[in-house]
């Protein structure tokens, strides 16, 4: 199963942590929105590409 995990924000440690748990055991990509200009064509071929997607806030 392939996971996408989308920042809007830089993720903290708790985030982080819980991303890791998430991902165990799955083919784990990631996109940042919080970034300068982010591609939002590329993340919408992430999203689709992906059999699951989780947003952090």
């Amino acid at each position: 199963m392939k996971i996408l995990q989308v920042y809007r924000s830089e993720p903290n440690d708790d985030v982080k942590t819980l991303v890791n748990i998430l991902n165990r055991d799955r083919d784990a990509d990631e996109f940042n929105l919080y970034g300068e200009s982010p591609d939002y064509e590329k993340l919408v071929e992430k999203i689709f590409d992906a059999d699951k997607t989780v947003c952090w806030w």
